[in-house]
């Protein structure tokens, strides 16, 4: 459901540098093209591809966010927090995504070694190929086993093998929010709740503000306009900023969304840089 607004900037995009397709300047790119003032790149764990986009930024009058996208979990529900404007050379910031990481190369070595449990062998040296440089997940691993003939199709490999309760699914090792604004806010950014709707408990809500959430994420593909009316009251009644964006991936997930198709216009964007610089 789309959203009526004039976007003049989307907050929420993925690359090559997590589980996306596309490079960062592919994604600055099309935000010019779209007509975009400016975009935000959000991988998981991972910032490595936001100097790549301020470049471009810079040479086609985009405005470049720096961003990063976190996992959490309260309980059973995993919430994303995105964060904005954070130090992407800052030192300890960058360990702590580091060992983020990390984490997702064992996360992946177990899985694998549930796969040839089941007679499926996959070389972890095939996923990190399909990863490249960047954060590597469960889409990669998925993409492998399409690619090795096991699977017809990322849905397909999701479904049958590494899906959510599938055989092959591991969890991952789990912070909780308080941790995950932690970290933004000691880099300089912004805490921002990604897509609310996709948690299946507002209730939650909350206290995640008490945690240190400063944001919410409002405009996004999966809100229905109800939704929409709901974060905003949300945001009034709790003194978040407003945020939106497309949650942009790329061809790896054969979405229909584009750059810019979600995001918020120019006034909201303009009052994110005045929070900014409280």
């Amino acid at each position: 459901m789309g959203c009526s607004l004039k976007i003049f900037a989307d907050l929420h995009n993925h690359t090559r540098y997590s589980d996306g397709r596309d490079s960062p300047a592919d994604i600055v790119r099309a935000a010019a093209e779209r007509g975009l003032g400016a975009v935000a790149i959000t991988d998981h764990d991972c910032v490595d591809g936001v100097e790549e986009a301020l470049a471009a930024g810079a040479k086609l009058g985009v405005d470049v966010v720096p961003g990063v996208e976190v996992s959490s979990y309260i309980g059973p529900v995993e919430v994303h927090v995105l964060g904005y404007f954070v130090d992407v050379r800052d030192g300890g910031f960058l360990r702590v995504l580091g060992e983020y990481r990390e984490e997702r190369v064992a996360r992946l070595g177990k899985m694998l070694g549930k796969l040839a449990s089941m007679g499926i062998d996959i070389e972890l040296g095939e996923v990190m190929a399909v990863a490249g440089s960047g954060s590597v997940g469960r889409p990669h691993l998925a993409r492998a086993l399409v690619e090795a003939g096991h699977a017809s199709s990322v849905r397909d490999a999701f479904g049958r093998f590494v899906g959510d309760g599938g055989p092959a699914y591991v969890p991952r090792e789990r912070i909780s929010p308080r941790e995950a604004v932690r970290i933004i806010k000691g880099s300089g950014g912004i805490p921002v709740l990604a897509h609310p709707g996709g948690m299946g408990n507002d209730g939650i809500i909350p206290a995640l503000v008490a945690d240190g959430i400063e944001g919410i994420e409002v405009y996004y593909s999966t809100h229905k306009p109800s939704a929409v009316r709901r974060y905003l009251g949300v945001a009034r009644e709790s003194g978040l900023v407003v945020t939106g964006g497309s949650d942009y991936h790329g061809s790896m997930k054969g979405e229909k969304v584009s750059v810019g198709a979600f995001g918020i216009d120019r006034d909201l964007y303009e009052k994110l840089l005045e929070y900014r610089e409280r």
